[in-house]
């Protein structure tokens, strides 16, 4: 399926600001997308890539889908084109400078970010660049970075996603023009649930509210195996706080991560776990649950857990210690 940003759904003020933006071409060199996870940021970028990189793109936005780099595009071999993957992995500073340089053995499987953007267009007037979840940045890979944002090629496009830019180095994000995503609508999540998953309505309508405006959590939720546990942390995980119920807890993380396979899907499933937390913490809060104060400080506690993982701390520990740490505050 072509990439176009008519899959856009919920952000008609974002695509008409970029669309007015690259029409009278004062677009900036950098974007920052910025949303909570799950409500369109990579389908954003990579719908105004295609619009970009397209021969033949139509005025509101939507890529023709028949010309030779839309064909390339979704093909995946757009010499114009890179994209870092989406993964539970810190982004190395191999994968912006070429590995001697960086004195690293480590190898990647895309040609390095910066010596990309230097590189003269192939197909036609823009290379662009997409880094996902920009906030996995270790602080060697920002600093080889800035100077490109600070100094960027000429016909060089770069598009970071962020989930919070208080997450990114300071000097990156203010070097970058910020495009913030607005959460979806409840009717918006429903409507999508039922189209995509075939959900009876009911069902949908009560995924969407818990999804918060995210159709891609929305979308989690939707998965037989989620269903359960996101029941389970909802309804019980937080409701009694002590130290059994943190064993419980901890445990309930480990078997949902624990299906994730290789080392890498374990960590992706354990963040997974502790992002479906958040979210039902946040509603308990709702829900005249402990105080506002408790809360914050047991999110921030699933937060570096979360940080921890993606350092390839080992996950059973990180779960363990959050656990017992987050039934500690909100017991008070």
């Amino acid at each position: 399926m072509p990439w176009s940003l008519a899959d856009m759904l919920g952000q008609e003020p974002v695509l008409d600001r970029l669309r007015r933006e690259f029409a009278a071409n004062r677009a900036a060199h950098a974007y920052m997308f910025e949303s909570p996870p799950g409500t369109g940021k990579t389908t954003l970028a990579r719908g105004l890539a295609a619009w970009v990189l397209c021969a033949d793109p139509a005025p509101d936005g939507a890529a023709c889908g028949a010309c030779r780099p839309c064909h390339m595009l979704q093909n995946g071999n757009h010499p114009d084109y890179l994209e870092l993957p989406r993964d539970t992995a810190e982004l190395r500073i191999a994968r912006f400078i070429n590995r001697e340089r960086a004195g690293s053995t480590e190898t990647v499987d895309h040609p390095p970010v910066l010596p990309f953007l230097r590189m003269k267009p192939v197909e036609g007037a823009r290379r662009l660049a997409v880094i996902p979840d920009a906030e996995r940045m270790r602080p060697e890979s920002a600093n080889a970075f800035l100077k490109t944002l600070e100094e960027p090629p000429g016909d060089a496009l770069i598009i970071l996603t962020v989930n919070s830019r208080d997450r990114l180095p300071a000097t990156i994000a203010s070097r970058c023009r910020r495009i913030g995503l607005m959460p979806l609508s409840t009717d918006t999540v429903r409507d999508e649930l039922i189209r995509r998953t075939g959900l009876p309505p009911e069902d949908a309508a009560e995924l969407a509210v818990a999804a918060e405006g995210s159709l891609g959590v929305g979308l989690s939720l939707a998965q037989g195996e989620v269903v359960e546990f996101w029941r389970w942390l909802d309804g019980e995980a937080f409701s009694r706080p002590g130290a059994f119920e943190a064993e419980r807890l901890a445990d309930g993380w480990k078997r949902f991560g624990s299906g994730g396979g290789d080392n890498a899907g374990k960590r992706k499933n354990a963040l997974a776990a502790l992002d479906l937390s958040a979210l039902a913490l946040r509603r308990l809060l709702r829900r005249d649950g402990p105080p506002a104060e408790r809360v914050a400080k047991a999110l921030d506690v699933l937060y570096t857990a979360a940080d921890q993982i993606v350092k390839n701390v080992k996950p059973d520990l990180v779960l363990l210690g959050a656990a017992f740490e987050i039934m500690a505050i909100l017991k008070g």
